[in-house]
């Protein structure tokens, strides 16, 4: 299976990621989603601490564009919107 073009990292309790989720889910109607993998910071501290250190964020939701390294951490529709366009096209 191919990696996914955009990377999604979230933690379990998060109004802002859930409201992303929203974005993704509803406004957005799951167009992106099957090229998103949604990673949960409780799931794997480890693998957190790396990507945090190699993509220099401080909050959640936070989106990585796997091919250009390019980061945004927002949960508003307008700039997802924009950002996975230019990620996944």
């Amino acid at each position: 299976m191919a990696e996914k073009k955009v990377l999604m990292i979230t933690k379990t309790v998060c109004p802002y990621c859930d409201r992303a989720k929203m974005v993704l889910n509803h406004a957005l109607e799951g167009k992106y989603n099957d090229q998103i993998e949604l990673f949960v910071r409780e799931d794997d501290e480890g693998r957190f601490n790396q990507l945090k250190e190699k993509y220099q964020f401080l909050t959640v939701p936070t989106f990585v564009d796997r091919a250009t390294g390019k980061v945004l951490s927002d949960s508003k529709e307008e700039t997802i919107t924009a950002f996975l366009k230019e990620a996944i096209g």
